[in-house]
């Protein structure tokens, strides 16, 4: 058995205390049980078992949580919040975007609107979705792709040497925003962005020239919000 290092702020003792075995079955129900922990002769050992009640199991996870999940006042602007996951929503507005394209837009920037918006983030990616009405969206709502350079079609944004926040909590909502409209918009990573004759490139020439965002011209994704999520939490 491998030696285990804790590594912890101050000095502080710790005793071996307690170990939790889970059992898997192949249809994927898991067992656990809770087991006394001992050092006898310099090695831990094992002491005989009992079966984890669903008490026991919750506050384990509520020790847990203290140290992995968000604690604190939700955003009013957030639709989805687990560990490690948020989703929230941005009402429609102006904003100020930056471009360096080999296209119409050059490096033009300026205010403009914009449709509102639903971002998502995980541990693995950083997502932006279009949403046709400008209220709270529900589970059933659907998405419509962003209309912006650097966002794939599945709503994936490419991060490039954006400064995102380190952690995902409702503290980072600004952070996420602030680095995605402050980025520098420099091509299109999918070839249809908007039903619109003249493309992306068209949409946004217009609205730098102060154009109402045209909702009714977003992409369908097909999917809803309780589609994309848990698409990203059946892969966590």
């Amino acid at each position: 058995m491998n030696d285990v290092v804790i590594h912890h702020r101050g000095n502080i003792d710790l005793e071996l205390d307690a170990a939790l075995l889970f059992y898997r079955s192949k249809a994927g129900d898991i067992y656990a049980t809770q087991h006394t922990a001992r050092v006898v002769d310099d090695r831990p050992v094992l002491l005989p078992g009992t079966p984890m009640t669903l008490e026991g199991l919750a506050d384990f996870v509520e020790l847990a949580a203290r140290r992995t999940s968000y604690r604190g006042f939700v955003h009013d602007r957030v639709v989805y919040l687990a560990p490690n996951t948020l989703a929230w929503w941005l009402p429609a507005g102006t904003r100020r975007v930056w471009f360096k394209t080999t296209s119409k837009l050059a490096d033009r920037s300026g205010e403009c609107n914009h449709p509102p918006l639903l971002f998502i983030v995980n541990r693995r990616s950083w997502s932006v979705f279009a949403l046709r009405h400008n209220e709270r969206p529900g589970a059933g709502s659907r998405l419509y792709q962003a209309p912006y350079f650097n966002v794939w079609d599945d709503g994936r944004i490419c991060v490039g040497n954006a400064d995102t926040p380190k952690t995902i909590s409702s503290d980072s909502i600004k952070p996420y925003e602030d680095a995605f409209f402050r980025s520098r918009f420099t091509h299109a990573n999918t070839p249809r962005l908007i039903r619109r004759r003249g493309g992306a490139v068209r949409l946004w020439l217009d609205l730098l020239e102060g154009a109402e965002f045209p909702l009714h011209q977003l992409i369908d994704t097909k999917r809803t919000l309780a589609d994309v999520i848990n698409n990203l939490t059946d892969k966590d």
